[in-house]
């Protein structure tokens, strides 16, 4: 795993010693090698982690023709293959990096290279010929990439940290601000700073010297439902499984796993000991409060398949730490559970280099209760039984949830939340407006605040059903949630992730079935159960789903309290972006009930990220 930053420039405006403050924000994604590589205004620099081919895999690096030259973030699982069909070719390769079979890929294959490439990644190859900067990200945005043109350059990045070592990079971006209060992070393709932005999820994209944009194209989608596809069996689906954890188990440093005591996390534990000759590497976070505590079970999970099992108490996690944790993200990013992952990665990264986590598990073969909210034999929702049945489900009301509150809404507001409830906190405009400044309403565009999960939704029709959610889901919840939660969380602490659930093969096999296929007779995840049923504990399997959750209300009027005061007197003299009179209230609110709900700790990470950044609006 690396981190990376690049210049392409027709004329010089960034010199190599900027180039190098720039990469040094990124020092963490690799902490093991730097490297750099420099043509007339061309700049080209890495930090390495290094996983594979230790000795020879140094970036960046030139194909073997000299004519490309590659800056790369990320792991190719099935390089070996391609490798070899590479060398049918003639290629003659130099190291046994999965690098160089991008490299030599792209000489061979063109753009056509990333629809071969099975694995996570983020790229920028330069061709000295041409003068052309090509650059991709892989289907689901496991791993991060974002750009910028200013005067005439291009600069690439692996993340953000980079452009806080240059000029002009400093500003707030208002509806970032807006989509982060909405659903808890701030989607491609915008960013937190102004004028820089992040490349879409499955994309590629091609800039010439002298270009004003990039020309940005798809190269992957989640496919449309096939109704006459045949459903793997159990038994075809645990190969298949069991192929993609072999895959990526594939290292020249130690392996280990993250180990929450679900079902998804659980059946990769069992699929690696088939293959490990010693004892595998677990890691687990442990909760005070029994009623999501679910280290117990992912104890017996552990002794049942006799890995070496570490714990880590949540309560370790103060106020010191969290301002330290949300002031280093690359931008502000409000899922509460980035603060135990974080904690979870830095214990995990003094065992092993590399773990493999269960992201994608709900969202490829549908875990989540909301999507039993999407239809049933066939039939759409109506809006009333959705919204009643969905408030109920939520595990605490929001502010104001009332017969009065839900007078008050646009009818656009609630069709909205019967297509779907994001996250745990149904956001309308109204809510917006009283948490940002009256200044920064228009300029934040709160009249389009749902616009980035509605377009994306449109790809796959206009009937809210649940194969529409679930595949807007993979867009939207996994690719900026879930993903950015665990690069980011984990980078920080130089730990690779890997999510076997995302192989290109699972994915292939599964998403193009229906979800009636997937949720049967309201029993989410129907196609793994048959195989926890064989190979887990009962207990893993036989309880309702719990999530990665953090009762941070009641961590916010205790432990954590030191955090928000320091944050909001800061936020009251510093950034004018709230309304601060109205967060005052919510907080006061909260040390009386200990129910903060995401209009306090959203303002809170955006402000504590400002305050540890410097930023302006």
């Amino acid at each position: 795993m690396c981190g990376f930053v690049a210049f392409f420039q027709a004329h010089p405006t960034v010199d190599l010693e900027t180039a190098r403050c720039a990469l040094s924000k990124i020092v963490h994604r690799g902490p093991d090698a730097a490297g750099e590589w420099q043509e007339r205004n061309v700049l080209m620099l890495h930090r390495r982690l290094s996983i594979i081919d230790l000795s020879t895999g140094q970036q960046p690096m030139q194909s073997g023709d000299a004519r490309f030259v590659v800056v790369f973030n990320g792991e190719i699982y099935n390089f070996l293959e391609l490798r070899k069909e590479l060398e049918t070719e003639g290629v003659r390769f130099r190291t046994r990096s999965d690098t160089e079979v991008i490299l030599e890929g792209y000489r061979c294959w063109g753009d056509r290279v990333v629809e071969r490439l099975n694995g996570m990644f983020a790229f920028v190859i330069w061709d000295r010929l041409d003068s052309v900067a090509f650059g991709a990200r892989d289907r689901l945005g496991i791993k991060p990439l974002c750009w910028a043109i200013q005067k005439g350059t291009l600069v690439v990045s692996s993340t953000l940290e980079a452009f806080d070592a240059l000029d002009d990079f400093d500003h707030i971006n208002p509806v970032a601000v807006r989509d982060l209060l909405t659903f808890d992070y701030i989607p491609a393709t915008h960013s937190i700073l102004k004028g820089v932005n992040k490349l879409d999820p499955g994309s590629k994209f091609v800039w010439r010297i002298g270009d004003d944009d990039i020309h940005a194209t798809r190269f992957w989608s989640p496919p449309l439902p096939q109704t006459g596809l045949r459903s793997p069996t159990d038994r075809e689906l645990e190969e298949l499984l069991e192929q993609a954890v072999k895959r990526q188990m594939i290292s020249d440093v130690p392996v280990g796993v993250f180990l929450s005591g679900g079902i998804d996390s659980s059946l990769l534990v069992a699929l690696m000991a088939r293959h490990s000759g010693k004892p595998i590497r677990t890691f687990s976070v442990s909760f005070g409060d029994s009623a999501i505590d679910e280290s117990p079970i992912a104890a017996l999970v552990a002794r049942q398949f006799g890995t070496d099992h570490t714990v880590l108490p949540a309560e370790e996690l103060g106020p010191d730490m969290l301002l330290e944790l949300l002031g280093r993200l690359d931008e502000p990013f409000a899922d509460p559970a980035v603060v135990p992952t974080y904690a979870l990665s830095k214990m995990t990264s003094a065992y092993v280099k590399v773990a493999l986590s269960g992201d994608g598990g709900d969202e490829v073969f549908g875990g989540y209760p909301k999507y039993l909210l999407g239809s049933r034999n066939g039939r759409e929702f109506s809006l009333q039984p959705v919204l009643h049945k969905a408030l109920r489900a939520l595990p605490w009301k929001p502010r104001g949830v009332s017969h009065l509150y839900w007078r008050t809404l646009s009818s656009q507001d609630l069709i909205r939340w019967s297509w779907v409830r994001y996250g745990d906190f149904p956001v309308f405009g109204k809510d917006l407006r009283q948490v940002l400044a009256n200044s920064y309403h228009e300029s934040a565009g709160v009249n389009e605040y749902f616009e980035p999960w509605e377009r994306r939704a449109r790809r796959y029709g206009t009937r809210y059903d649940t194969d529409l959610l679930m595949r807007t889901d993979l867009e939207t919840y996994l690719s900026e949630n879930c993903l950015v939660k665990t690069d980011r969380a984990s980078m920080l602490a130089s730990l690779e992730i890997r999510v076997p659930y995302l192989d290109n093969v699972v994915l292939d096999h599964i998403l193009p079935l229906p979800a009636e296929r997937k949720i049967v007779n309201s029993t989410l995840k129907a196609l793994l159960l048959p195989i926890a049923h064989r190979v887990l504990p009962k207990e893993v399997w036989d309880r309702p789903k719990q999530g990665f959750n953090v009762p941070f209300g009641i961590r916010l009027k205790g432990d954590w309290r030191p955090a928000i005061d320091a944050v909001l007197d800061w936020g009251e003299t510093n950034l004018q972006l709230f309304n601060m009179r109205y967060l005052r209230r919510l907080h006061e609110h909260n040390l009386e009930t200990g129910e903060a709900g995401r209009e306090l700790w959203n303002p809170f990470v955006i402000l504590a990220w400002a305050m540890a950044r410097g930023v302006k609006l």
